[in-house]
């Protein structure tokens, strides 16, 4: 059954995620202790679904190949405001098994609820995100809620680097953890986990033809003239307005204008009596001179949707609306594009990495900020977005752009920078290199930069080494390189020192002031128990 389990998560090869749960952290949004999540930087093997499913480490999968295709993808629902201690899970059973939605339901690491969809063949990843995109509204979820894939597209970023995007915690763990849900709230073990998956597997097809019937389903007995308009607006009028009838009618006339252009007025006037609850008496508390000052107003040209206010933002359809002939996309008002999914890097300066939803509406792709500045000032957050996606967001007001960066922040994930690239890492690197190198073998040449190598100690000329390190293009000033040593790697400064002096000779050498470093001979390794340095290439995670 192992086999099963791997081809049910098959994604991307080159690289996958870990999640290190000895290693934890504070999550800024919600207080709640976090592992750290990393990319390990090499090729996904059997072993590592193996060592997943034997509780050995915690492996995470990009459901989105480089060919931008994937055979599964997941609805994360969180549960931020209650911290996991009382999450609805029934409230999802059911609603999955009300409208029998093709989801396997899955108690994620974090105490939320993974939804997965698996399919038999690789789809293309656009078809697997809007597929379940469409299933959101009638989950009850936001339209922003984390997807995956959460990339359609991949490829390589503007240094030419191969982009991995997100990844996704895998279920059954120790084949005993983030185990899968019944219908009635009991949980499978991971050999009836597997038949589930098994049963639960669909075709391309099959999954559209679901969706298609689905969404007629949940927006049956709305408006008829909504059929080619915004699908919140049909949803909307299954029963009579009570609330929200200002920003539905708002709405409604910037559908009318693109529908009925030449007797949109006479529309707008006759939607209150049409979609609006009457009183006892069968009036309709809304009256025509209102609608007059609303129309007089509206007579301009209309720029396009108020997608996020309400009531607007509880009925959105995003998937659906912008198939539809007079959806959001067929607005005159361009809208910045959707971000999504940040992630912090922890560099010594941080970089981050968001989603970027393209004006169709279904690619998405990632895009790089080197620095914070990018993301919180416009015309940088523009560029940077143009440079990655090849779309260049319109300019919006200061109070719009704040609304794009609260939906943003904080960042869904914090990791750490790849293996092997950060500061500390790259020092410890050169510093190896540095100590394998030529040995002195005189007094001469330990005064010149050759390493001494004394007992369990390397003693060398800080300077020598400095100069070595500039070459490298090493960033950082003499006095914090040799705090960094001091800190990682228990060197010393200021060492006084004596080339040892020949057998056969009284004469002893001059003292040289230099630095000393802990190693061990047998492999010139930093004999410092945190560090993994040498030729070991055993996991560690």
């Amino acid at each position: 059954m192992n086999k099963e389990f791997i081809k049910a998560f098959t994604g991307l090869q080159r690289d996958f995620g870990i999640a290190d749960l000895e290693k934890t952290e504070i999550d800024p949004s919600t207080g709640k202790v976090k592992p750290i999540y990393a990319w390990l930087g090499r090729p996904l093997t059997e072993n590592d679904y193996l060592s997943h499913l034997n509780g050995k480490k915690s492996i995470g999968i990009q459901p989105c190949d480089d060919q931008g295709m994937a055979r599964f993808g997941a609805i994360d629902i969180d549960d931020k405001q209650h911290s996991y201690k009382n999450f609805p899970f029934k409230k999802y059973l059911d609603i999955i098994a009300k409208y029998k939605l093709p989801l396997v339901p899955v108690k994620s690491k974090s105490g939320g609820l993974h939804l997965y969809v698996f399919l038999k063949e690789p789809a293309k990843a656009v078809f697997v995100r809007n597929f379940l995109e469409k299933l959101l509204f009638s989950l009850k979820l936001p339209t922003n809620i984390e997807i995956y894939p959460k990339q359609t597209e991949l490829g390589k970023d503007s240094d030419g680097k191969f982009v991995n995007g997100q990844f996704i915690n895998l279920p059954y763990y120790n084949k005993t953890e983030r185990r899968g849900f019944n219908l009635d709230g009991t949980q499978f073990s991971f050999e009836e986990f597997i038949k589930i998956i098994e049963a639960n597997t669909f075709t391309s097809d099959e999954l559209e033809e679901f969706s298609i019937s689905h969404v007629q389903e949940i927006l049956k007995g709305g408006g008829e003239e909504f059929k080619d308009g915004p699908p919140c607006l049909q949803s909307l009028t299954i029963d009579k307005l009570t609330d929200g009838r200002d920003r539905f009618l708002y709405n409604y006339m910037v559908f009318a204008k693109k529908k009925y252009p030449d007797n949109w007025e006479e529309m707008v006037r006759a939607a209150p009596s049409k979609y609006f609850q009457p009183d006892a008496n069968g009036v309709v508390d809304w009256t025509e001179d209102k609608t007059k000052k609303k129309i007089n107003s509206w007579k301009k040209e209309t720029k396009g949707h108020k997608c996020n206010e309400d009531p607007i933002v509880n009925f959105c359809m995003k998937s659906v609306c912008r198939t539809r002939q007079f959806g959001y996309l067929s607005d005159k008002k361009k809208v910045f594009p959707a971000l999504t999914g940040l992630q912090k890097i922890t560099y010594k300066e941080p970089e981050y990495t968001f989603n970027v939803t393209l004006p169709d509406g279904e690619t998405t792709k990632e895009v790089r900020a080197k620095n914070i500045k990018q993301i919180i000032i416009l015309d940088e957050l523009r560029a940077i977005i143009g440079n990655a996606a090849g779309i260049i967001p319109p300019k919006i007001k200061q109070n719009e752009f704040q609304d794009v960066l609260d939906l943003l922040f904080p960042p869904k994930m914090i990791t750490p920078p790849p293996k092997g690239t950060s500061e500390e890492e790259l020092l410890e690197e050169y510093l190896l290199e540095y100590l394998r190198g030529p040995k002195a073998e005189n007094y001469s040449a330990f005064k010149s930069g050759a390493t001494l190598i004394d007992g369990d100690k390397a003693f060398f000329v800080y300077k020598k080494f400095f100069n070595v390190l500039k070459n490298k293009e090493w960033k950082e000033k003499p006095d914090k390189t040799a705090e960094i040593m001091q800190k990682k790697f228990k060197a010393e400064f200021q060492v006084k020192k004596r080339f040892p002096k020949k057998l056969d000779s009284d004469k002893e050498n001059p003292i040289v002031s230099c630095t000393s470093v802990p190693v061990n001979i047998s492999d010139l390794t930093i004999a410092d128990p945190e560090l993994v340095v040498g030729n070991d290439t055993k996991e560690i995670f």
